[in-house]
């Protein structure tokens, strides 16, 4: 099976590098995974949004799925009480 890309913007980049080790690791692996299948796991479409979520325990990672392209891009990362609030 063909993988998707995956792209991260800088801003998730630069917010997963001040995340706490044992956390920032199970979120790039979780990341990792997507690029095999981006509707596995935890990650649902957000109601009245074009992103979809990721739930890596108390982390959000709010990402565009494009289906046409075989994309995945990584938007941000962010606690669960602040991932939703633009």
């Amino acid at each position: 099976m063909n993988e998707w890309t995956l792209r991260i913007m800088a801003i998730a980049e630069k917010r997963i590098s001040r995340i706490p080790n044992p956390e920032k690791k199970r979120i790039l692996m979780a990341i990792d995974e997507l690029r095999y299948d981006p509707f596995a796991h935890d990650v649902i479409s957000l109601s009245g949004r074009r992103e979809h979520r990721l739930r890596v325990g108390g982390w959000r990672v709010l990402l565009l799925i494009d289906e046409n392209d075989r994309s995945v891009t990584v938007l941000s990362v962010n606690a669960r009480g602040d991932a939703y609030k633009k």
